[in-house]
């Protein structure tokens, strides 16, 4: 090796030593939002427009999505390398599919946003009084596809109401027009509809299942079975980089909604502020959270919601837990706290 290659070398040596626990250089990863960005993804724009994932030696773009069950599709076809499905929607696909089966790496929504909405000028107060009563969903809502356990753990009779299959688009419209009296949703999203659609927010009530014995987790981060495989480093890095991005977002949120705007200027960062709020607040956020740092899963809990899905949406079998959840490309639990 001659003087000047010697030195490119050093060079090279340097900079790879430069970045502790980067993966190779600018590995490049296609990842995929499960919506329409907004700033309940702040962690993964603030990671991108910071520069932590070039920091981690990664290539990272960044697209909106179309729902958990398409990323999910996605995923398994290796269209994106990583995304930002419904755990729910995963152990879906995983019980139908177990030779394209993949499992969430990290927990993004440590409760579920899951709800059942009405309008407090029905007289509704408590779950039981939807006996009765005018439900309006979309067949393949996957809060609607859970809403069974809800109903038996909160004591509704569900074959005393009236189910409308609805589009997805008119949910909140009809609530709003009182010609359906209660609607299931993503509580961050379904509250600011409601609000854009002049209902005030003192006529709004909602029953977060959380709070009725269905501890859910949401969305969370997975790979490609292929990425995953010949990526580990990659995905370890991109894991680092977005829990700086999450911590960003939760000490300070302005930052995640300035994120969202830059990334998507048409939003209303008004309404993003509101969402990100009401999204911290229940769902990523949370008790636990603050007590054990972002990202884990509790496996009993995981274990019962298994089982509660299989039930739930009479899945073929019920996917073993370490087909669902996998621990392995997680950061250390002490830079997981909060701090």
């Amino acid at each position: 090796m001659n003087r000047a290659n010697s030195a490119v070398a050093a060079l090279l040596f340097l900079a790879a030593v430069a970045v502790p626990g980067a993966a190779c250089a600018q590995t490049k990863v296609r990842f995929t939002l499960d919506w329409i960005p907004g700033a309940t993804h702040g962690a993964f724009l603030i990671a991108l427009q910071k520069g932590y994932y070039k920091q981690e030696g990664l290539d990272v773009t960044i697209d909106r999505g179309k729902g958990s069950a398409e990323v999910v599709r996605q995923l398994a076809a290796d269209v994106y390398d990583m995304g930002f499905p419904d755990i729910n929607v995963v152990m879906d696909f995983d019980s139908k599919n177990p030779e394209q089966s993949f499992p969430v790496l990290m927990s993004g929504y440590e409760e579920a946003p899951a709800a059942i909405v009405v309008l407090k000028s029905s007289g509704i107060t408590e779950p039981k009084q939807l006996n009765g009563k005018k439900l309006g969903s979309a067949p393949n809502d996957s809060t609607f596809k859970l809403f069974p356990i809800f109903a038996r753990k909160a004591g509704i009779d569900v074959a005393s109401m009236e189910i409308q299959s609805i589009d997805p688009s008119l949910r909140e419209v009809l609530l709003a027009q009182k010609k359906v009296d209660a609607i299931p949703g993503q509580i961050f999203n379904a509250l600011l509809e409601l609000k854009a659609k002049g209902v005030p927010a003192s006529d709004i009530k909602y029953f977060m299942y959380k709070d009725y014995g269905l501890p859910l987790y949401a969305n969370s981060i997975a790979a490609s079975r292929r990425f995953l495989k010949e990526h580990p480093d990659a995905v370890r890095g991109f894991l680092r980089a977005t829990l700086k991005g999450l911590k960003d977002m939760a000490r300070d949120p302005e930052l995640a909604v300035k994120a969202a705007v830059d990334f998507e200027p048409l939003l209303n960062p008004d309404i993003e502020r509101e969402r990100l709020r009401v999204a911290l607040e229940c769902c990523i956020l949370t008790d636990t959270v603050r007590k054990t740092g972002f990202g884990d899963i509790d496996r009993a809990r995981l274990d019962t919601n298994i089982t509660e899905i299989t039930e739930a949406y009479k899945l073929p079998r019920r996917p073993k837990l370490e087909e669902i959840f996998d621990p392995a490309y997680l950061p250390d639990a002490k830079d997981r706290l909060i701090n």
